[in-house]
């Protein structure tokens, strides 16, 4: 995994992960505000993981996490501060492929991402 995306309306977030994510060797972070823009990026990006904010200002992140899964092949790792057992319910349904409480560390987005890559392998 190479290429990421991150969609969250908090910079201070989008920017934290772009830092953990630039350790691991991620060429290429692209990063949305809002859905409309995420999606958008999901679609014309070539992207290998997106995170995913539930709460964003435009959609919600279970709709949007739907419309994710049609657009683009990429797992979606959904990161939320609503660690509710309602909200990672939904995600999984939704077809999420990791799910993260903010505030989170490297060590967790390593861990989540080596749990991807893993499965990759495996249905390879």
């Amino acid at each position: 995994m190479k290429n990421a995306l991150i969609i969250d309306d908090n910079a201070v977030i989008r920017e934290v992960l772009r830092q953990i994510l630039m350790t691991m060797d991620f060429s290429q972070i692209t990063d949305a505000p809002n859905g409309r823009l995420g999606l958008q990026h999901a679609i014309y990006d070539k992207v290998d993981v997106v995170f995913l904010d539930l709460e964003l200002p435009d959609i919600h992140g279970i709709s949007l996490l739907s419309q994710l899964k049609e657009a683009c092949a990429a797992p979606v790792v959904v990161i939320t501060s609503h660690s509710t057992r309602e909200n990672l319910q939904q995600a999984i349904q939704a077809g999420a492929a990791g799910f993260i409480t903010k505030p989170f560390f490297g060590q967790k987005i390593a861990e989540v991402l080596q749990k991807l890559r893993k499965k990759t392998a495996s249905t390879a």
